[in-house]
């Protein structure tokens, strides 16, 4: 971002007016006008931008964060630019229409080096379909693609305005720059420094072998690492065309000493050569060629002008070649290869696609007994009881097809024969239908019997001249209506979105990420177990969960338990294990719409350790499907196999007091999480083979991605207390003042530490800490210091959960006695102590003591991770590295050795029943 100064000179050399600084000012120093919500089935969130310092929303995981990524975070140019910057109230007069007035958001205000204006991004469908309905508005001129309302309105004002399209972005440089984004000098993050004499290495290799392959270039260069390769290509010490190659397809990419070099030495050799991306190569595809996505086999059917057809096990799918091009580009596409051609037109074409699998069964068996004769050779007909004229006729379709379709075979496809005048005209089908929305498609569910009987009524009230429809034609003209829309007038959106299609394969990236924690999901499920306190034996409940899983691996890398509800607490937990496992914070987290996961405090969390936030469609839960199907997995192989499971709650009349769940539970909090977490998360799923990885185990499929993609030792955090202070809650402000002889206050309690001395009347970073309401800390003397509260010993061990329900009690007392509302801490404290009297307050502290078992547990009993110490080979200059002060002091050294829990067992329920009984 730019200083004040800075940004002073820069409005001075663009000669800005005082209205358009004043305007620009605004922008600047103003919060977003407007929080974006993901519509239908985008993919919204935060990005944490490290040129701004700090988020910017994008709509749009497909078309604004890419948007950012490649035009805005990288590029030289942009000074700065910043999301949802205004709201524009345009009132105008269409011709032939009436005035009218225009709410426009633009999604980005731009600041370059030489001009400013506004940007809107939208899909290329998108602006296509906007201007069929508005012509006057959106028109494509020039091949660019123009809003001429918004854009005439705001070049008045004096800036510009461009609309721009998804069709701009180029994926796979897109994919090139977040794999590299780590090795690039952020706001927190500390940049990889490279063994001088390596990194001389490496050039000096590059130089003498020009066009050399990543893979080549590792083994060569004997003491680089990946890790040194990619900060030469991150910061452009070295050449690669990151739009050509993912770089996660080593033997493809090509390294060279300049982008001169590079031009010059594919131009002089033909060593070299580009993958099949151009259009002018798409022209030589074949219709029969073969290949494999996702590695499954697809067959091209058709070529068209614009599109390409394939056909695979899944059906027939159509693309743009654009859209092939860059699914060529990005790798997903692999093995192309060509069979054979045909010369089968368009209307050719459409007769085999609308051909049934019946009819084509038909032609193929024409096509076998006339085959002989095409090939020249006799045929007995008798053999098949077959006629001379009938393999005439036969012979005579083929050839007529042959001449006007390009393909004989599609004479031998039977045509369908019978009465083409539709039994009902218009106007009946249109009183059917009728019928079917208002009284089949509504939220009343009547049966298909029901509103039948209603149609016969209508029918008799109309008096329609044709016949009444019959109840098979009726039942057969329901089930031919859209599967998703009449489910979602019937039961809602949530149980429609079963029906909508698989998230369609486009030319983007890959959705579960190129490596190990660059996508993690995290989300809370209620496990289906009752367990029981520790210390009295009493029932609490049924526990949550919080899991983490990593995208790429399918390797659980949290996992949490707590009686409490969702919330930015275990939030907090999910993301101190996944630090404390593996020294590291993942890139991108990706979660549903819970209140917790749009709190302030997960926000800033993540802000801090510039990790990005995306949420998934709402009523989506198939867009996490990996994690809700870890969630369905440890039911079934865990949890049901355990004493006190509530399998039998599914059948509530058959539950009586001997297999009822609460009577059965065994289990306490502590126990189960040490034997879910350290002996199935950690332990046996780590190290099973999953279906979706091939043959390896998520441990295994972890290793690798780490190996070959690079172990990022810059991005390591230190599990100590510097890091769990700072992942903490704070209050409202951020900060407290510091009173003379009080100390801080927050959440309307006192805390007081003897370094308050020294910043007497001044305002410093606070933190509290929610699972022990007796301590907080405080940012005094560049340093973190633990203060305590005026009721240390009264409130120490009690969460601010029940702290809440303890003032809720206290609030409730005086509001019956027509009391103040104010509770002072004294109170609260002897609330806390007769908890007996108050049920509710005495299930939350024994809940509180379970949870802190656990806590200790998680503490004092660390699992191996896979990023240790001795598997880390770093650069000899990192001992001299310089580290930039920042918020959080990120430091290299990695988590030491700790103790694992292996636990060796062939059945998980026989484990469990050994260790119940």
């Amino acid at each position: 971002m730019l200083s004040d100064a800075e940004f002073q000179t820069w409005c001075d050399s663009l000669q800005l007016s005082q209205q358009q600084r004043d305007l620009v000012n605004q922008i600047r120093t103003s919060p977003p006008a407007r929080r974006v919500k993901g519509g239908g089935r985008n993919v919204h969130g935060p990005y944490a931008s490290s040129k701004m310092g700090r988020t910017i929303q994008f709509e749009s995981h497909t078309v604004e964060l890419p948007a950012i990524t490649q035009f805005y975070e990288y590029d030289d140019t942009v000074l700065e630019y910043w999301d949802q910057p205004i709201k524009f109230s345009i009132k105008c007069s269409p011709q032939g229409k009436q005035a009218t007035t225009i709410g426009h958001y633009p999604d980005f205000f731009v600041l370059r080096k030489n001009h400013c204006g506004f940007e809107e991004w939208k899909t290329e469908k998108r602006l296509e379909k906007l201007s069929e309905e508005q012509p006057y508005r959106y028109q494509k001129i020039e091949g660019q693609w123009v809003d001429v309302i918004v854009q005439e309105y705001l070049e008045n004002l004096g800036y510009y305005y461009y609309l721009r399209s998804d069709s701009e972005i180029d994926w796979v440089k897109y994919r090139n720059q977040k794999y590299l984004q780590s090795y690039k000098q952020g706001y927190l993050k500390q940049l990889y420094i490279i063994d001088e004499q390596v990194e001389a290495n490496l050039k000096e290799i590059i130089i003498n072998y020009p066009g050399i392959n990543f893979t080549t270039l590792l083994e060569k260069a004997k003491n680089a690492t990946i890790d040194d390769i990619n900060t030469l290509i991150s910061l452009e010490k070295v050449y690669v065309n990151l739009s050509e190659v993912a770089l996660v397809e080593q033997e493809k990419v090509h390294l060279f000493r300049d982008q001169a070099t590079a031009m010059a030495y594919i131009t002089a050799s033909h060593d070299y050569r580009e993958p099949i991306s151009s259009s002018v190569q798409m022209v030589d595809l074949k219709v029969g060629s073969s290949f494999l996505l996702d590695g499954k086999s697809l067959t091209i059917d058709h070529i068209g002008e614009s599109k390409i057809i394939v056909r695979g096990e899944q059906g027939i799918i159509r693309w743009q070649f654009a859209e092939f091009e860059q699914l060529v580009k990005l790798g997903e596409i692999s093995n192309l290869q060509t069979e054979s051609h045909t010369t089968l037109n368009e209307e050719g074409w459409q007769y085999f696609l609308e051909a049934s699998p019946k009819a084509l069964e038909t032609a193929n068996y024409r096509y076998a007994a006339i085959k002989p004769f095409l090939d020249g050779k006799p045929y007995n007909s008798q053999e098949e009881n077959l006629s001379e004229r009938t393999l005439r006729h036969w012979k005579a379709k083929y050839r007529k097809a042959q001449q006007e379709y390009g393909s004989g075979f599609i004479g031998l496809i039977p045509q369908h024969k019978g009465n083409s005048t539709p039994r009902y005209c218009d106007e009946d089908l249109e009183i059917i239908d009728q019928v079917i929305e208002e009284h089949y498609e509504s939220f009343t569910q009547k049966n298909v019997w029901q509103t039948y009987e209603i149609l016969k009524d209508r029918w008799k009230e109309l008096r329609q001249i044709s016949p009444l429809p019959s109840h098979t034609f009726y039942y057969e003209r329901v089930k031919k209506r859209n599967s998703y829309q009449q489910t979602k007038k019937r039961m809602g959106s949530r149980a429609a979105n079963n029906y909508l299609g698989p998230w369609l394969i486009r030319p983007t990236t890959p959705r579960h990420g190129d490596r190990p924690l660059e996508i993690v999901h995290i989300d809370h499920t209620q496990l289906d177990i009752q367990c029981v306190c520790p210390y009295s034996g009493k029932n609490l409940g049924r526990p949550w969960v919080t899991g983490m899983i990593d995208a790429y691996s399918r390797r659980i890398l949290a996992l949490y338990l707590t009686f409490d509800n969702p919330s930015y607490r275990s939030c907090m937990m999910a993301i101190r294990i996944c630090v404390q496992r593996f020294g590291r914070f993942p890139e991108w987290i990706v979660v549903d719409n819970g209140k917790e996961f749009s709190s302030t405090y997960f926000e800033t969390l993540l802000a801090r350790f510039e990790a990005s936030k995306k949420h998934r469609p709402k009523d989506c839960p198939k867009f996490s499907s990996i994690i809700e199907r870890w969630f369905g997995s440890q039911n079934t192989e865990f949890i049901n196999n355990l004493r006190g499971n509530t399998q039998i709650m599914k059948h509530v009349r058959l539950v009586k007091k001997a297999n009822n769940p609460k009577n059965l539970a065994v289990w306490n909090l502590e126990e189960l999480y040490d034997y879910l977490a350290f002996g199935y998360a950690y332990g046996v799923y780590d190290s099973t083979e999953h279906p979706a990885l091939e043959g390896m185990s998520p441990q295994k499929a972890f290793e690798l991605g780490v190996t070959k993609t690079g172990h990022r030792p810059h991005q390591y955090i230190k599990y100590d207390e510097q890091f769990k202070i700072l992942t903490l809650p704070t209050n409202n402000k951020g900060t407290a003042k510091v009173i003379p002889g009080k100390g801080i206050r927050i959440n309307y309690q006192d805390y007081w530490t003897d370094e308050f001395y020294s910043v007497e009347n001044q305002s410093v970073p606070v933190r509290y800490d929610p699972l022990d309401y007796s301590v907080a800390y405080a940012y005094v003397n560049n340093h973190w210091v633990k203060c305590l509260s005026n009721y240390y010993m009264r409130f120490q061990g009690h969460s601010e959960k029940a702290v809440e329900i303890a003032t809720t009690i206290g609030r409730r007392k005086r509001q019956s006695y027509n009391q103040s509302q104010y509770l002072g801490s004294k109170e609260i404290v002897d609330l806390l102590n007769n908890a007996e009297e108050h049920e509710e307050l005495l299930l939350q502290i024994r809940r509180d003591q379970s949870a802190k078992l656990v806590y200790n547990l998680i503490e004092g009993k660390l699992s191996s991770a896979v990023l240790n110490a001795a598997s880390i080979e770093y650069p000899s200059s990192q001992n001299n590295r310089e580290i930039e002060k920042s918020i959080l002091e990120i430091e290299e050294d990695v988590l030491p050795s700790s103790l694992s829990r292996e636990i060796n067992f062939d059945n998980i329920q026989a484990f469990a029943e050994e260790e119940l009984w």
